[in-house]
């Protein structure tokens, strides 16, 4: 399918797509009018990778593992269970903890119907984390601080024993040189392990602290101004969207299953015939106040009566049947037009309305209906005195006349035979407006009294099995001339040259009535 194929779908659908678009977005209005507001609060923790000094790859994997480590804790059953105890919460809140990529900080979000309580939830969390940050590195025992206290503290009373011991044997008499200096030497070794476990509790000690102070509250959570869901302008923008491409979706449907024939190219693929007119789409007003000039209306029912007059197996008093396979194509008003244009040529025509169930050509030629065709063949009046001058020099119109209980009869009648053999003797056309073939049998019992067949055809409204069936039927009167005129046919935008060098512009119009003025 061609660009422009596409483009012209979506014109005829154009009202199904804005109608698609709009519920859609009613729909979409009406669901986040109900969708209860979800405020966020966000806190960020930062992780301290070092107090300082060098670092190598060793490190950089364990400062990885380790904010990964309090990602998980923040999601963990122990710490929910802790937040629900110290707010007294009914249920664990909703919350996400991630890593901002090449930082050393890991955001908290909290999602809660109340602003005030979302941010509360959120700072208490953070709270949890650094009080359990110590568990993270001993595991839940003892801390090293602690061990190493317990130990200088029985170190130190083994070198206070030791000491005692010393300055006794210092005072003792005779003296005894020998266990004064094992004694020495036992309390020098007691008080360097002593001075080396007091160096040991000093680095451990100092380690916590820097241990203590790695997880710190870098922003606390705010308390939410405007609610993260339902996101308004986000949902819109999706309906509109979905909207657009659902009601796309259903143009291709409906085109698909849609029979109705939008295009003279597919009229005449499905007639199997060349298009002999092609009436423009007018106004109900331009149908009926018809002026002949440069209208492209005027234009086309003109080279219309030319290519029938050029047909050379057209001769004087032919007979023409104006036919449509559905109701509302246009004959009427073809047939109308058609007249008046036969007419410029010098043209003798006479329009017969063999429409006797739903009459409208005396309507159009704004002429009395007492008496007319039915009249004439059921031999109340003469043709003659049935036969009214229209306003057009050269076109003269037989009304339906009276109503008839059975038309189809009538109008197969031998008398409608000889009634359009006298017609032939004084007209050199007889046009013949005739009912919807689908509708009923009226036009085929005319086809075969009409010495050719015009089928009117209105585009975007006729579908192609009502006129694969009327197909069908021309192909058995195929002896007889066929004219194709597809009403309502494209713009034909080159007879608007013509009007275009018609129109007067305002500067011509003033400076014409100046001139006037001044004579």
């Amino acid at each position: 399918m061609e660009l422009r194929k596409y483009f012209d779908l979506f014109w005829r659908r154009k009202v199904l797509i804005i109608v698609t678009v709009i519920v859609t977005i009613a729909v979409v209005g009406t669901g986040t009018y109900y969708i209860t507001p979800v405020y966020k609060a966000s806190t960020v923790l930062r992780i301290a990778m070092s107090a300082g000094g060098p670092l190598d790859y060793s490190d950089y994997m364990a400062t990885d593992r380790l904010m990964n480590t309090y990602v998980e804790i923040a999601t963990s059953r122990p710490v929910l269970e802790e937040l629900v105890k110290r707010l007294g919460l009914t249920r664990s809140p909703i919350l996400d903890a991630e890593i901002i990529p090449n930082t050393e900080l890991i955001k908290i979000t909290v999602e809660a119907v109340n602003p005030k309580r979302a941010a509360m939830e959120a700072n208490t969390l953070a709270e949890i984390l650094i009080a359990q940050s110590s568990q993270i590195y001993i595991g839940g025992g003892k801390k090293l601080t602690e061990v190493l206290s317990e130990q200088l503290t029985q170190v130190q009373t083994d070198v206070e024993g030791t000491q005692k011991e010393y300055e006794k044997l210092l005072v003792q008499t005779p003296p005894s040189v020998e266990r004064i200096e094992a004694a020495r030497q036992l309390l020098l070794l007691k008080q360097t392990n002593y001075a080396t476990l007091l160096s040991q509790y000093e680095q451990a000690r100092f380690r916590e602290e820097i241990q203590s102070s790695m997880i710190t509250v870098w922003e606390t959570a705010d308390i939410p101004q405007k609610p993260s869901k339902p996101n308004v302008a986000l949902n819109y923008i999706l309906g509109l969207i979905v909207g657009f491409v659902g009601g796309i979706g259903l143009a291709f449907v409906l085109e698909n299953l849609d029979t109705t024939l939008y295009t003279t190219e597919e009229i005449e693929i499905a007639t199997e015939l060349t298009a002999a007119g092609k009436i423009p789409k007018v106004s109900k007003k331009q149908i009926y106040d018809f002026q002949y000039g440069y209208s492209p209306l005027a234009e086309a029912f003109r080279n219309l009566a030319m290519k029938i007059n050029q047909n050379k197996s057209q001769k004087r008093g032919t007979a023409m049947l104006v036919m449509s396979a559905q109701p509302d194509e246009g004959k009427s008003t073809i047939v109308f037009h058609l007249a008046f244009a036969l007419a410029e040529f010098g043209k003798s025509v006479v329009v017969v309305d063999c429409d006797t169930r739903i009459a409208r050509l005396h309507s159009l030629f704004n002429l009395p209906n007492q008496r007319g065709l039915t009249d004439i063949l059921e031999h109340k009046v003469n043709f003659e005195e049935a036969l009214q001058k229209s306003s057009q020099e050269g076109v003269t119109v037989l009304t339906s006349g009276s109503l008839h209980s059975r038309p189809t009869l009538l109008l197969g009648s031998p008398q409608m035979t000889r009634l359009i053999a006298c017609l032939k003797q004084q007209f050199d056309y007889i046009l013949l407006d005739s009912p919807a073939f689908l509708a009923v049998a009226d036009a085929a019992e005319l086809a075969h009294i009409a010495d050719s067949l015009i089928l009117v055809v209105r585009r975007e409204y006729t579908r192609r099995e009502a006129l694969r069936t009327i197909s069908r039927f021309l192909e058995e009167m195929s002896s007889k001339p066929t004219y194709l005129i597809v009403n309502q046919a494209e713009d034909m935008s080159g007879y608007g040259y013509y009007q275009s060098r018609r129109r007067k512009s305002p500067m011509s119009s003033w400076f014409k009535r100046i001139t006037e003025r001044s004579q």
